[in-house]
């Protein structure tokens, strides 16, 4: 049968049922616009079902409801809104659902939990996800890594939705990613706590970025991490710099990865020693999520060592300070100019102290930026709440 013809018999059949009902009809075209925009999938919250084929059995056929969101008669579910009636059969008012959600958002029991703004609402997260789904190009792939530790005794989530949010246009390669989980690591006073869960770092990243024939290359990764600020800067230097990587933060006031489209871009500022104290013994301080104090650093620091500084400019140091990507793609060119500065300055010094109090994505990027030949070797130190000083955890060579 011509596709016109097709069309054209669901309609009378439509018209048919509807004038039983006594209810205006819904064009044929509204209809297939609708069953555009939801992509063929239950439009209910939370249910995505495919809609012409049963789950239980896969055979195939129209298992779909059209629902009125406000309805077509003032005696039906919600049907005493304002909305004039010539306006309840166009396509902002319908929704596309399966046969057990439409009986659900109808039935007079269940009505008051299904008013309008909820029903609106669910339509159009739904849709704006379709949307944004078939919007992706095939050549925006990328591989998830979710590093996760316990912080401060605490484990922070990283929900896969708020990450698929994040890396939009991109999408998943596969839903396995890579994963690297230190929950299970003896505590942090245990005296192989750094060197374990820097063992555990390395094995899992060389495992995951070696091709071979069940594992393909990665060609690009999108980073989520959360952790004590040392395993993430091993946890850059291991991933490297070959493989394009993008870095993600995880919003405090928000509680989401999406990088930030608004709002004035934070800067940097590196602050030069005054005299050179020693040629071969340099430290680095990042005061960024917070101030890094003269008083906190182990005495002999100052005594000994050419200290070298990098701030944000304008504005106190805050956790909350790093809510757009321009501001990483900042710190790392401040940071790799900083870091050529104390290779011209001090040559063929062979290790640089440093004392961080950065984001969790700066902290991936200082591993991820040094350049294992040509720069010295990170001695990195961690703040002890405890004792109020800094002390030496891992060395990323």
């Amino acid at each position: 049968m011509p596709h016109s013809n097709r069309l054209l018999v669901c309609e009378k059949v439509f018209v048919l049922r509807n004038g039983r009902n006594k209810r205006p009809r819904i064009p044929v075209s509204t209809q297939l616009k609708l069953w555009v925009t939801a992509g063929g999938r239950c439009e209910f919250g939370g249910c995505n079902e495919y809609l012409l084929r049963d789950n239980l059995t896969l055979s195939e056929a129209n298992y779909s409801d059209i629902a009125h969101i406000i309805a077509a008669s003032p005696r039906g579910p919600r049907g005493r809104d304002a909305l004039p009636r010539e306006k309840r059969s166009q396509i902002e008012n319908l929704m596309l659902v399966c046969k057990k959600h439409h009986k659900l958002i109808d039935d007079k029991q269940h009505e008051q939990d299904y008013p309008k703004e909820k029903l609106l609402r669910f339509k159009e997260e739904h849709e704006r996800r379709i949307h944004r789904l078939t919007s992706i190009q095939p050549d925006n792939k990328t591989t998830i890594v979710r590093f996760t530790s316990k912080i401060a005794h605490d484990l922070v989530a990283i929900p896969r939705g708020q990450i698929y949010e994040a890396i939009y246009p991109r999408y998943p390669v596969d839903d396995k990613g890579i994963e690297i989980d230190l929950t299970n690591l003896p505590g942090i006073d245990n005296p192989s706590y750094w060197k374990s869960g820097a063992q555990c770092i390395q094995e899992r990243v060389t495992q995951c970025l070696s091709p071979g024939i069940q594992t393909p290359a990665v060609e690009h990764m999108s980073i989520f991490a959360l952790g004590p600020i040392p395993f993430l800067i091993y946890l850059g230097s291991c991933l490297g710099n070959k493989i394009p990587s993008d870095v993600y933060q995880r919003h405090r006031d928000t509680e989401d990865w999406a990088w930030k489209k608004s709002g004035k871009v934070t800067g940097y500022r590196i602050i030069n020693p005054n005299t050179i104290v020693s040629h071969n013994k340099v430290a680095l301080i990042l005061s960024l999520s917070g101030v890094v104090a003269d008083e906190d650093l182990p005495k002999a620091i100052l005594e000994r060592c050419t200290v070298y500084r990098m701030t944000v400019d304008g504005k106190m140091p805050s956790p909350m300070y790093l809510r757009r990507r321009q501001e990483l793609i900042a710190f790392k060119e401040h940071y790799q100019v900083l870091l050529r500065l104390i290779r011209a300055t001090h040559p063929g010094l062979r290790q640089i102290l440093l004392f961080p109090a950065v984001p969790a994505p700066v902290a991936v990027i200082c591993g991820a930026s040094r350049l294992p030949k040509v720069d010295p070797a990170l001695v990195v130190y961690d703040y002890n709440q405890s004792k109020g000083t800094f002390y030496k955890t891992l060395t990323v060579r």
